[in-house]
């Protein structure tokens, strides 16, 4: 029986846990099992995600999927305590990484459609208020989810990608997590470093997709790039919204426990 629900592990740690020894047969083992395999693929176009898995300094969140956005929030509160004090720089070496226990043989677009409703059940729970400075209209070019006070990107990834197969992390739909400061931090449009950088890691991901390379990529604050389009990615048989499905309703007056 696994009893890590909601916990926010970090790599090195989880797998000295014995909610992770003693449960190799289990999804939650099985998932981590199959995410290292798949980002020690040289291969695989994020840079920052495989120094990070191989240094075992990513945090790791698994979701049940009875209780989704509950889990989440609570992992998600734990982790951004953990990596605040964190330099900036630093922290782009410690993405967290959400995996959401999925059931199997659902569509793309299903799978698309739950990952977006259940960010909202989790803005729902956030113990903060969304921050002033950030606006909470996904159509703004300055907008990013935002929880327990810290904005974060999102990157979504789906069991049915056939084609992204970059957005594709195993069997389980999976959000990687980096808080947006720090991620700008190393890999800024404003910065000659920053642009090579994302140039390089496209090029990347356009050789692991056999080719296929999105067109909503782009750079946070550019006044024609909108960070929901990021999020998750089209290729046939995807969800494809004309506007962003999350929304930010007030905050309920009740906080998630810490």
């Amino acid at each position: 029986m696994f009893t890590g629900y909601g916990n926010c592990y970090r790599l090195d740690a989880l797998e000295l846990a014995d909610e992770h020894v003693q449960n190799r047969h289990h999804w939650t083992h099985k998932t981590i099992e199959q995410f290292k395999e798949t980002l020690a693929n040289p291969d695989f176009p994020c840079l920052f995600g495989r120094k990070a898995v191989k240094a075992r300094t990513c945090h790791i969140i698994f979701a049940r999927a009875e209780c989704l956005a509950d889990d989440i929030a609570r992992g998600m509160a734990e982790y951004i305590r953990t990596i605040e004090p964190i330099p900036l720089k630093q922290r782009v070496g410690n993405p967290l990484l959400v995996f959401l226990e999925t059931a199997p043989d659902t569509s793309l677009q299903a799978q698309q459609a739950l990952a977006w409703e259940v960010l909202g059940e989790v803005h729902a729970r956030d113990p903060q208020p969304w921050p002033a400075d950030i606006p909470q209209d996904p159509h703004d070019h300055q907008w990013a989810f935002c929880f327990a006070g810290m904005p974060l990107f999102i990157n979504m990834n789906f069991p049915g990608h056939q084609q992204m197969k970059s957005r594709n992390l195993g069997k389980h739909i999976a959000w990687v997590v980096n808080p947006r400061e720090s991620f700008d931090e190393v890999a800024s449009a404003e910065t000659a470093s920053g642009q090579r950088i994302r140039e390089r890691i496209r090029d990347r991901v356009r050789h692991y997709n056999d080719g296929v390379m999105p067109d909503s990529l782009g750079f946070f604050g550019q006044h024609d790039n909108y960070e929901w389009k990021q999020y998750q990615l089209q290729e046939p048989g995807s969800l494809n919204p004309a506007r962003c499905p999350f929304h930010a309703p007030a905050a309920p007056d009740s906080l998630i426990e810490n």
